[in-house]
């Protein structure tokens, strides 16, 4: 078994039996013990599974069955008071008859809105014309309920091999760049995007000569509210657990409680596909960075014509906090270049 299913399941099986007299039957702990043998079997044939969908390049498995999880998933946003009020943007119009590479922006505290909200888009292919797979940590797919959640979604593991192995079927993918880094870096009152720093994502989109099409998630940091002051346990937790987990308040100053996110209006806005030119399996670092700069200007774009209008005006007037993990120097997009701010409607 997986070590991390062993670890959710150890306490369980551990529970020792009732000191009172066992009535006739299967005791208790002798249930628990099935159970968890049942529960370790399917999660083999579950992980088996997700390996032929990573080799095929697409989806298993019928489709009313992630629909009707999204639905499901739509239904409790909306009766936590948190929905998608708008969405625009170039990338709603892209070419449907080319394939691409597609990034999201900020990761948040928990990845929700993409999980809750946008995956009913990956599974019937929006807008890109074609079903994509989500990426996230493979230690997720590992995780009680939550590996399930994520398979049944066409969720796939971010590693180079699954990657590989999609983008070369003729899949698509969508990466957060930032990854868990961002993850435990994420705040409620700043808007932050981080990137690593060898800029994998972007080489692989040259090397299949993908377009990268982005999409900026407004309103995924307000989802929670940052607790200050408990960094060294997120890092313990990172070290012991390889989870990467921010230490936050949701809905009614619950603690760390995912899926109680306080009320929040989300607005999608997807930038216009960055063009990378014809496939190159090793592109020179030069073009890697000229690749990087323009995806980094569209970035800037759809966040600054739309942060007032999308975001509380305190964290719309602190900016989009741009870092890359290798130290490098982000350039600031010129104030000539900033498109027009839209009015608040927040």
């Amino acid at each position: 078994a997986q070590p991390t299913t062993r670890a959710f399941l150890f306490f369980f099986i551990a529970v020792p039996a009732s000191p009172r007299v066992v009535p006739m039957g299967p005791s208790p702990r002798m249930v628990v013990a099935a159970v968890a043998a049942a529960y370790l079997v399917f999660t083999q044939l579950r992980l088996r599974l997700l390996e032929y969908a990573i080799k095929i390049g697409r989806p298993v498995g019928p489709m009313w069955l992630p629909l009707t999880v999204t639905k499901v998933l739509k239904i409790w946003s909306w009766m936590n008071g948190v929905n998608v009020r708008s969405e625009s943007g170039e990338g709603l119009e892209c070419d449907r008859s080319r394939r691409y590479m597609m990034t999201w922006h900020p990761h948040g505290f928990i990845v929700y809105c993409p999980i809750f909200l946008m995956a009913e888009k990956a599974i019937r292919g929006e807008p890109v014309g074609a079903p994509w797979h989500c990426t996230g940590a493979p230690v997720l797919f590992k995780v009680p309920f939550i590996g399930e959640l994520l398979q049944v979604l066409s969720g796939r593991p971010v590693d180079k091999r699954t990657l590989e192995s999609i983008m070369a079927a003729g899949g698509t993918v969508a990466v957060q760049p930032g990854g868990m880094t961002e993850q435990k870096a994420t705040r409620h009152d700043q808007e932050l995007a981080l990137f690593p720093a060898n800029l994998g994502f972007i080489r692989m989109a040259i090397k299949y000569g993908t377009p990268i099409l982005m999409l900026y998630i407004f309103g995924e940091n307000q989802l929670y509210k940052k607790v200050d002051g408990m960094e060294k346990f997120t890092d313990m937790l990172f070290k012991v657990t390889g989870l990467a987990l921010p230490l936050f308040t949701a809905k009614a100053g619950l603690p760390t409680a995912a899926f109680f996110p306080r009320a929040t209006d989300i607005h999608a806005r997807w930038g216009a596909p960055v063009e990378v030119g014809e496939p190159d399996e090793n592109p020179s670092d030069d073009k890697v960075e000229e690749v990087f700069s323009r995806y980094l200007k569209e970035l800037q774009r759809i966040f600054y014509a739309n942060a007032q209008e999308c975001l509380p005006p305190d964290v719309a007037a602190r900016g989009l906090k741009i870092v890359r993990m290798d130290g490098k120097p982000v350039a600031e997009l010129r104030a000539e270049d900033k498109p027009p701010v839209m009015r608040s409607r927040l």
